[in-house]
């Protein structure tokens, strides 16, 4: 789509400041990284780990979108040097783990409307390496392709926010075992099965320069190929996940933004292998931390960085990521 044909709006509403109206052509700003940035084998502590979903990845103006075409390029690293159990004591020994993905995100937004929003798809494509070692399973790790997404959603948003708005997108998304997946190994990119993630978000513009930005998204895992520490044949079922993304901003100048962020995990249904419900299995985990963006020309640059605390059933630590946004 021609940039002359995309709407325009996202600068700060302040009517004193200066815009760049091809700077601030409405695009998706964040969307849905579920079961994209991370790798399965990633948790340690449960019989069957949660495949990744979308942790603090998405934040400043998360709600606001409009139409054309969009190209994100999102960077993520972890690391955790402490291993939470059910009760979120510390499991003896040495435990450690890293991850980096790197995620091919293009968007497309229609300027169409349907039930008063623009209609748009977006497709996830991640490559991921993970390097674990826990005391109590050993050590592993995988560098490959991840699962693919894809994922229609409803935007509503207005092409001028400005002090009072609200806006909304509304999506799910549909995500294919792509991914290199081996039932033995360890410590795997693809997930082995398929997943269902709906989410919901939304962004107020509190102010000319304050906004607020929340994410909550719901995930449903079918089941994959497994193998026992004997060696026979397993099925198995990660259980349902609850996350929800949120962060305060305030616009420091028209191309800066600042503020905190933050998530929580929390895991909602039990593990399963061969149907059977595993006790003792449910993860949880909060994380905060700062998280900003930076316009340039066309181009927005989000920074995010948490530091994870009362965790169950998973590891526990820090986390990082980059974004890139580029209409076209």
């Amino acid at each position: 789509m021609p940039i002359a044909r995309v709407k325009r709006g996202t600068c700060p509403p302040s009517r004193s400041w200066r815009r760049d109206r091809r700077a601030c052509a409405i695009l998706p700003l964040g969307f849905s990284l579920a079961l994209a940035l991370g790798p399965r084998g990633a948790d340690a502590g449960q019989t069957e780990p949660l495949p990744p979903l979308d942790l603090g990845q998405t934040n400043i103006l998360d709600g606001e979108g409009g139409p054309g075409r969009l190209l994100e390029i999102i960077t993520f690293g972890s690391g955790a040097r402490r291993l939470a159990d059910a009760d979120g004591r510390s499991v003896p020994g040495d435990n450690d783990q890293q991850i980096i993905s790197a995620v091919a995100h293009p968007i497309l937004v229609s300027p169409a409307s349907v039930l008063g929003a623009h209609p748009g798809v977006e497709v996830l494509v991640p490559v991921s390496h993970v390097n674990n070692g826990f005391a109590a399973s050993g050590a592993g790790h995988d560098t490959g392709l991840g699962d693919t997404t894809v994922e229609p959603f409803l935007e509503w948003s207005s092409p001028h926010p400005k002090a009072g708005t609200v806006s909304a997108r509304l999506a799910l998304g549909v995500i294919a075992p792509t991914g290199d997946h081996h039932a033995a190994a360890a410590v795997n990119t693809g997930q082995g099965g398929w997943q269902v993630s709906f989410y919901l978000a939304v962004t107020w513009r509190v102010s000319s320069r304050w906004e607020l930005s929340a994410r909550a998204i719901y995930d449903w895992s079918g089941s994959a190929r497994g193998r026992s520490a004997a060696g026979s044949r397993r099925r198995l079922q990660a259980g349902d996940q609850f996350a929800l993304n949120a962060s305060a901003s305030y616009a420091l100048t028209p191309a800066w933004r600042a503020g905190l962020g933050g998530y929580l995990l929390h895991q909602i249904g039990p593990a399963r292998v061969d149907g059977v419900s595993m006790p003792d299995s449910l993860q949880r985990v909060f994380a905060l931390g700062p998280v900003a963006r930076w316009q340039v020309g066309r181009t927005a640059i989000l920074v995010a960085a948490y530091g994870e605390f009362q965790a169950r059933n998973r590891p526990e630590g820090m986390s990082a990521n980059v974004r890139l946004q580029h209409p076209f």
